[in-house]
């Protein structure tokens, strides 16, 4: 039978599309509200890292956080040819909050002076390397509008080193040095004059109310002088720099959450589309609409200024604020890390699977789309999803059933530089075949219907009837099945998807139920070769439990993963520092989970509780 013929009897037949019934429990015989407490802190912890990105406006946290403004530093120096000594922004020794703090070391004489300015710099197009500012073209410093101080922590190495602190005033007189200024800082220097600094971290602040603050290139400065500050060399430190106050474009902004909070550089900076997905859907399953909206508007923003073309999502993006700084060049901004290990800032690298785009993650992110459209319709959501669609339908497919995963790399580079997929994961698939489904239900159009179907055939032919269980997918070749790691996300969402079209492999969940540890968690894999559990995999195995009223093994999960939730409300990634996960990376070392707090199981922590099924529509 055609797709589409079954997916018409079905709507006659008054049937969920996906063979799941409307968002309710198959079951539910069991009060869940013992759970309320420890859902709420999750729900909490999430809605509470959402608005502190939007109030005020951060200059430095921790060394390379994408959530930094005023990245590029100047130097400036009087007599001595030497200039002032480089900041190092990486220095681990007792930062006054979070991983680093800017050790400062600068050497002046009775009549020199020197210091550094951080400015937000611009880049031009088609450039790679970020300029400093000269004021010489509009619309390259920071709107601050609304911001009411600039608070920053301060210590001195013995004590006594007297330095004065500034922010504004870049180009103000119309002049910088002896180079005129057309477009300069809206507001004067505001500064707190020299002040002498203990060894204790202190908390200084400069007023900023009734300022002018729309343009401003210069968002903090310090500087030393021989007469004021004594001669020979000073060392001091800074953290925490930061514009406090309703500050209107942060507030505005579309931004995305931290996926792991970790110190692993490569992925500190990374909010994962996935990730960021789930988490808009579990604040719909709470009802915070206004939240889960900032998120999705996130995400229609960067696959609207994409920097390759509109129409794609990233596997992952830049944390906090998505849209380019004032005067740069390069469309929505991409997660990375600096090398500690060069001059000043070093040198920005990518992730190339950050930067890729694959099935699964495009598809996630069309299902939380879909979901808002369904509770509230929405008709820029919904077309954002099918753009999304498309463009696997565009891009992964080989002639044969189901979707290859995509690719990694910069295919924006020119030349490009891609790393193709041709294998087919089981789990792309299914979430693509949800949310194909649903578009064609909402559209109409044959394309949808057709690419559903052709996902559904693939999660069929994964499926091992002797040995009871769904593969991963395919090998490189796109049709063979790769035989050699069981793991639990195959089997949880095919039932999670399938809903009564899972009955033929209902033998896949006595694997499920085996994989069970000890402590009432699942692992990621059936081998799991280094002991211990998942978070993210138990919380979506207790949802599918309840939704088949299997109220028991429902609780013990939850039970497990209440036991390791996180004082501030979010859950680890797994209970032991290596969790296999029974894959390598691209570079050929094991892919494994740590025990970093992630929102991934914080979001299905959230939907299990609330019994709240992604793939499922009302």
């Amino acid at each position: 039978m055609r797709l589409k013929r079954l997916l018409t009897w079905m709507l006659l037949c008054g049937l969920c599309l996906n063979g799941l019934p409307l968002r309710p429990a198959l079951a539910q015989t069991k009060d869940y509200g013992a759970y309320a407490t420890a859902r709420d802190a999750a729900l909490g912890a999430l809605v509470t890292r959402m608005q502190a990105m939007r109030d005020g406006l951060t200059v430095y946290h921790d060394f390379s956080d994408t959530e930094n403004h005023y990245t590029q530093k100047a130097k400036m120096w009087g007599m001595d040819a030497n200039g002032p000594k480089n900041m190092d922004e990486n220095w681990r020794d007792q930062p006054q909050a979070g991983d680093t703090c800017i050790r400062c070391e600068q050497s002046v004489g009775l009549s020199d002076w020197g210091g550094w300015l951080f400015l937000n710099g611009y880049l031009p197009e088609g450039e790679a390397v970020a300029r400093l500012n000269e004021g010489l073209q509009p619309g390259q410093g920071l709107d601050l509008t609304g911001a009411e101080a600039l608070r920053f922590w301060a210590r001195g190495e013995r004590g006594g080193e007297t330095v004065e602190f500034f922010t504004a005033g870049f180009g103000y007189d119309g002049q910088w040095g002896t180079q005129t200024v057309p477009y300069p800082d809206s507001a004067p220097k505001q500064t707190l004059g020299f002040v002498s600094l203990t060894r204790d971290w202190t908390e200084y602040v400069i007023p900023l109310k009734g300022l002018d603050l729309q343009n401003i290139a210069c968002g903090f400065g310090f500087v030393l002088s021989g007469m004021r500050s004594g001669t020979g060399t000073h060392v001091f430190y800074l953290d925490e720099i930061r514009f406090t106050g309703p500050v209107a474009s942060a507030g505005s902004a579309p931004m995305l959450l931290r996926s792991y909070d970790t110190q692993n550089p490569y992925i500190h900076n990374a909010a994962f589309s996935y990730d960021n997905a789930l988490v808009a859907m579990a604040l719909l399953s709470a009802g915070r609409k206004t939240e889960a909206a900032a998120i999705l508007d996130a995400f229609v923003f960067a696959v609207a200024h994409d920097r390759q073309a509109p129409g794609r999502v990233r596997n992952a993006y830049a944390v906090g604020d998505l849209q380019p700084f004032a005067g740069w060049s390069g469309g929505v901004r991409m997660p990375g890390w600096y090398d500690p290990t060069a001059e000043v800032n070093g040198v920005w690298y990518e992730d190339r699977y950050q930067v890729g785009s694959n099935v699964g993650n495009t598809s996630y992110v069309a299902l939380a789309l879909l979901q808002y459209d369904a509770a509230e319709p929405n008709a820029q959501y919904l077309q954002t999803a099918a753009t999304l669609m498309r463009w696997v339908l565009d891009n992964c497919q080989d002639g044969s059933d189901g979707f290859t995963a995509g690719f990694d790399g910069w295919a924006e580079a020119d030349p490009p530089v891609i790393y193709p997929f041709t294998y087919k994961s089981i789990e792309h698939n299914i979430d693509a075949y949800a949310a194909f489904t649903q578009l064609y239900a909402r559209t109409g159009e044959q394309a949808f219907a057709d690419g559903a179907e052709s996902a559904l055939n693939l999660i069929r032919a994964m499926y091992d009837a002797k040995q009871g269980v769904f593969y991963t997918g395919t090998t490189e070749d796109g049709h063979t099945p790769s035989t050699q790691n069981i793991v639990l996300d195959a089997q949880v969402w095919a039932a999670l998807a399938l809903g009564e079209q899972f009955a033929p492999y209902e033998t896949s969940l006595t694997r499920v139920a085996k994989m069970r540890v000890g402590q009432g968690g699942y692992p990621f894999c059936e081998s799991n070769a280094n002991g211990g559990w998942w978070a993210e995999g138990t919380a979506y195995t207790a949802l599918l439990y309840r939704l088949r009223g299997q109220d028991q093994a429902a609780m013990q999960a939850l039970d497990a993963l209440s036991g390791i939730q996180l004082p501030g409300g979010l859950f680890p990634a797994a209970t032991v520092p290596d969790l296999a996960t029974g894959f390598d990376l691209f570079d050929g070392s094991p892919w494994v989970y740590g025990q970093d707090a992630h929102i991934a199981p914080t979001a299905w922590f959230i939907l299990a509780v609330n019994g709240f099924n992604p793939y499922a529509f009302d």
